[in-house]
């Protein structure tokens, strides 16, 4: 089978409305392998989603256009390119269920996953302020169905696929569709205080040269250790903020880093990275400031890993989105020590 062009959504502001939430038009598109599962799909069903997300990215259309497409999908065909039509369209067919009556195109057209998604978006497009609808009242607006919230329950599932279709970019989804708001919410009091970054766990690998582990990527770069780790013995622990900082920076399964945050001291003179935490568990957003203490996520083991623990490095300055070797990186362990932090 050739490979599947996925689409990798750049996520905005969030809200309960069809665009209000996931806002932001879809950015680039990534060559990957469709999962074999996602929800109750797989899968041509899965590939077929896929090609409504590529129609509606193509066209410039926001994220949330995207999950509307797969919505009114599986409301339609359940994600098949259906070649019959029902009582109440005898004539209608594929993915849309589109009328042979000149608005859709050719009998080709509407049976191909990518045009006729195309042809759906072009007519939501032309929906006076579907931005602002409730999702299944937008797509009742293209779709004509009888039942105007018809399209309402299967807004869980589409959010589903796009999720596992979308990969890091579309980890904010949340199962109703909508996407995380924008940061800048200041948790806890600030204080200036220092505190564990995990809570009842013990360093497990300093920082400095060491043999790469098995398993791990990076080659030569492998060899280095560029922040400490720390693991809780039996089970998951919580990655609380170190100190006082400024999010930046929120990864969601994202290559060798995984799911984390980069923050920034208050102060400016360090930015700090928290890396491998549990797919879904971050409870920040970029543009928060949390107190030290401040809950953040989940110990996990996502990323390039070898086993669940908390990654942390200190990089000095403050830096929007640091990465190694490009930015030189610094031992936290004399830092916390001198703040107090005992491990």
């Amino acid at each position: 089978m050739a490979p599947i062009l996925i689409v990798v959504l750049f996520l905005g502001a969030g809200g309960a409305k069809a665009a209000s939430s996931c806002g932001v038009a879809g950015g680039s598109v990534a060559v990957g392998s469709i999962p074999a599962k996602a929800g109750a799909f797989s899968g041509k069903q899965l590939e077929n989603a896929a090609a409504i997300m590529k129609a509606a990215k193509d066209l410039g259309l926001p994220a949330a256009a995207q999950i509307l497409g797969v919505q009114a999908a599986i409301g339609e065909s359940t994600l098949n390119v259906i070649d019959h039509g029902d009582v109440a369209g005898p004539d209608s067919r594929g993915l849309f269920q589109q009328r042979d009556n000149g608005a859709w195109g050719s009998y080709s057209d509407r049976m191909d996953p990518y045009i006729s998604a195309t042809s759906f978006f072009k007519a939501l497009s032309r929906v006076a302020g579907w931005e602002q609808l409730e999702p299944s009242t937008a797509i009742h607006r293209v779709q004509g169905n009888a039942v105007e919230d018809h399209y309402a329950q299967f807004r869980a599932p589409a959010a589903e696929v796009v999720k596992a279709l979308g990969g890091e970019a579309t980890a904010g989804i949340d199962a109703s569709g909508a996407c995380p708001s924008a940061g800048g919410a200041v948790l806890g009091e600030l204080s200036g205080k220092w505190v564990h970054p995990l809570p009842g766990a013990v360093m497990s690998s300093g920082y400095g040269p060491r043999a790469a582990p098995a398993g791990t990527v990076g080659g030569v770069l492998a060899n280095f250790h560029y922040g400490i780790d720390f693991a809780t013995p039996g089970r998951a622990g919580t990655i609380v903020a170190v100190t006082d900082m400024k999010i930046v920076k929120v990864r969601n399964l994202d290559g060798t880093f995984g799911t984390g945050v980069t923050g920034q001291t208050t102060d400016g003179k360090l930015t700090i990275g928290m890396y491998h935490m549990e797919a879904g568990s971050v409870k920040v957003k970029e543009g928060d400031v949390v107190a030290a203490g401040t809950p953040l996520g989940t110990e996990g083991a996502t990323g390039n890993v070898t086993g669940r623990h908390l990654h942390m490095e200190f990089f000095p300055g403050a830096l929007p989105n640091p990465m190694v070797p490009i930015n030189q990186t610094t031992d936290p362990a004399p830092i916390l020590k001198a703040q107090g932090v005992s491990f």
